[in-house]
């Protein structure tokens, strides 16, 4: 037996700092169960964790709760109920599934693992959307996915046409599953370990920026988002929970415009480009 811990409504940080705790804490394994974060431990701290020697129980952080779980039977069950997922032209399918492509559509085989992105959660969704868009033409575009975590979205790019497709972020542990990700794929997207807050992208060098962050993280970063972008450039935010849409909209400077808004269930995607010249 192991020992699980749920926080509800909290799987869209599991990419940042939330994330991060649970994996300094000992766990084995993050799962997405609807809009729970789950963290299964390979201990068994019995029902009531509480009462177990302070020094035997992680410290986690706050607001979840301890559930017991047989480890193996869990993530199988986790894994068995993943079917494949499309959005416009691009299919992701776990490599236990068939994928079934119409004329004109993409397949990126993708397995969850100790990193975020396999494209059934509403965040992930909308940014593959938007690179997918047809309006949206990345033949020889440079791409930046901020907080790349499984590589998803850099490795769609790829796919996609981009000439260059980037994946940073400051988890160390997502770059192996990124990169082998990107093998599975053949996909020449390329991942680094980097501080996008204090190793901001060369200016002028993006063409399309993608970030599936949560909002605080939006608004901090929107400046560098800015300066990275070359003219005409365009930024996919998305990770942006209900009701905080308005403070990354209001965080928008006078160099960029706001192009689009989607949102899907209880999360937002805001689109914001710069002008084709610069101070136009």
């Amino acid at each position: 037996m192991a020992s699980a811990y749920r926080l509800p409504g909290r799987v869209a940080e599991a990419e940042g700092a939330l994330g991060a705790a649970l994996w300094d804490a000992g766990c084995e394994a993050l799962l997405e169960d609807g809009d729970d974060l789950v963290a299964v431990f390979a201990a068994d701290f019995g029902a009531a964790p509480n009462e177990t020697p302070s020094d035997a129980v992680p410290t986690v952080p706050p607001g979840g709760c301890w559930e017991v779980v047989d480890e193996r039977d869990h993530v199988a069950a986790y894994f068995e109920g993943l079917d494949a997922v499309t959005v416009g032209s691009v299919v992701v399918a776990p490599t236990h599934r068939q994928a079934v492509l119409r004329s004109g559509q993409t397949v990126l085989w993708l397995d969850p693992g100790m990193a975020f992105g396999t494209g059934h959660h509403e965040t992930t969704r909308l940014a593959l959307a938007a690179l997918a868009d047809p309006g949206l033409d990345l033949r020889g575009a440079r791409v930046l996915d901020v907080g790349s975590g499984s590589g998803l979205l850099a490795i769609a790019a790829d796919r996609l046409g981009a000439a260059d497709a980037l994946g940073v972020d400051v988890d160390p542990i997502t770059l192996p599953i990124a990169r082998a990700n990107a093998d599975l794929n053949r996909s020449r997207a390329r991942f680094e370990v980097s501080d996008f807050a204090a190793a901001p992208p060369a200016p002028q060098s993006v063409d399309v920026l993608v970030a599936n962050l949560f909002a605080e993280l939006h608004v901090a970063f929107m400046d560098a988002y800015a300066r990275a972008l070359a003219p005409g450039g365009r930024a996919f935010l998305t990770g942006i929970l209900a009701g905080k849409e308005g403070a990354v909209e209001a965080a928008v400077p006078a160099s960029l415009r706001l192009v689009r808004r989607e949102r899907e269930g209880e999360w937002w995607l805001l689109a914001v480009a710069l002008a084709a010249e610069r101070g136009a």
